[in-house]
């Protein structure tokens, strides 16, 4: 029977959609896992059509049924054949993940609107990986070639300016939007297409960090995001085993912290040589630790903005307490 409220199974079939995605990532996929993902499908397919049968057509929820009958037609006629070559089965899989990405996609954003929250999908992207080292280093060496506070913060604030009125232009024009995704697809999310971007994020991070005129903190912050985020999302994807919340596992995120401590206490020490190595070693892991923590919680916001401020703030407190300066 249909109903004009939101049926309750809807947060956690989008759930379970998001559990799929992940299962048939690149970087998890097994020759072994096929057979127990068709299975999956095929009951994921049979709860989907059975939810959707429980909306009403013409009810204020009728964006949330289409997204869901979207994604029925996926799991009904876009899933590979059996029995295919290795090659047009990778092509095939490669096609199904990217279609019921954009379903899932579109689901995740009419829930929204109706304040339910599910996970964006985070998919294997070594570019995006490369990108936030790349971004991270040159974010630290920016920092450490101009200590000026002044400096620091006028560049910031024209590029954090620039990020926000690109963000605004982009939502009053589709076309740009569109054209905005194309151009950095190799190393945007799915999300970002409807939300505001991670670079955007980082970039009001930064102007913060250098409002606050704490560098070596700041120091701290870019690199454990740069290098911690990126390891805890490739060792999270293909080794992690050990749940965690939000998506997360105990794998990723133990990377995150040996990851951004070791390439934050090798940065303080080249640096900030009148830093005592066990001070740069506590300083360095007290902001890696603390910034994995802000990325398993971080919801809602964006992490690239939450792991630098908490990684900072954690890292300021572990100098101060040491009696050294920020």
């Amino acid at each position: 029977m249909a109903t004009s409220t939101l049926p309750n199974d809807t947060q956690p079939l989008a759930l379970e959609l998001h559990g799929l995605l992940g299962q048939i990532d690149p970087a998890r996929w097994r020759p072994d896992v096929e057979t127990r993902v068709r299975q999956k499908l095929a009951e994921l397919r049979a709860s989907v059509e059975r939810l959707v049968a429980t909306f009403d057509p013409r009810g204020p929820f009728s964006a949330v049924r289409d997204a869901l009958t979207v994604a029925l037609r996926i799991l009904t006629d876009g899933v590979p054949a059996a029995g295919l070559g290795k090659r047009p089965a990778r092509a095939a899989w490669k096609t199904f993940r990217k279609d019921l990405t954009h379903a899932y996609e579109a689901l995740s954003k009419h829930l929204e609107a109706w304040d339910i929250h599910v996970p964006a999908l985070r998919p294997t992207n070594y570019a995006r990986n490369v990108f936030h080292v790349c971004g991270g280093t040159s974010a630290a060496l920016t920092l450490w070639a101009f200590p000026s506070q002044s400096v620091l913060v006028g560049m910031m604030t024209a590029i954090t300016v620039w990020a926000w009125s690109v963000e605004t232009l982009r939502r009053r024009s589709p076309k740009l939007n569109e054209w905005m995704m194309w151009a950095f697809g190799p190393v945007a999310h799915p999300h970002e297409a409807h939300r505001v971007n991670s670079a955007t994020w980082y970039a009001t991070a930064l102007l913060i960090l250098a409002l606050l005129d704490i560098h070596v903190a700041s120091l701290v912050a870019l690199l454990v995001l740069g290098y911690g985020d990126p390891m805890a999302a490739i060792i999270g994807r293909r080794f992690g085993r050990t749940k965690l919340v939000n998506g997360r596992s105990l794998e990723g995120t133990s990377a995150f912290v040996v990851a951004g401590g070791l390439v934050g206490t090798l940065a303080l020490t080249l640096c900030y040589p009148t830093l005592p190595f066990t001070a740069a070693l506590a300083t360095a892991f007290a902001g890696a630790f603390v910034g994995s923590l802000a990325e398993l919680f971080s919801r809602r916001i964006d992490d690239n903005f939450s792991i630098p401020l908490t990684a900072a703030a954690a890292a300021t407190v572990t100098l101060h307490l040491l009696g050294y300066s920020a």
